[in-house]
């Protein structure tokens, strides 16, 4: 799901993460799609904090000025 040459936004990641979240939901998948589903949503989750992470320090730049 997570796409690895292209940049993604926030947006799209908590998109993505929104998905993976209803799939598990249904409870209609078995165990090893659910880890599948889990371990890419966890992906999805460490490169959206390294986005909010950045963000909060480009705002911090700009309000220190």
């Amino acid at each position: 799901m997570s796409k690895k040459n292209t940049v993604e936004s926030f947006e799209d990641l908590f998109e993505q993460l929104e998905v993976i979240v209803k799939k598990m939901d249904t409870g209609d998948i078995e165990l090893e799609e659910s880890l599948t589903l889990f371990e890419e949503g966890m992906s999805i989750v460490e490169e959206g904090k390294k986005k909010l992470d950045e963000a909060e320090l480009k705002i911090k730049k700009l309000t220190h000025k």
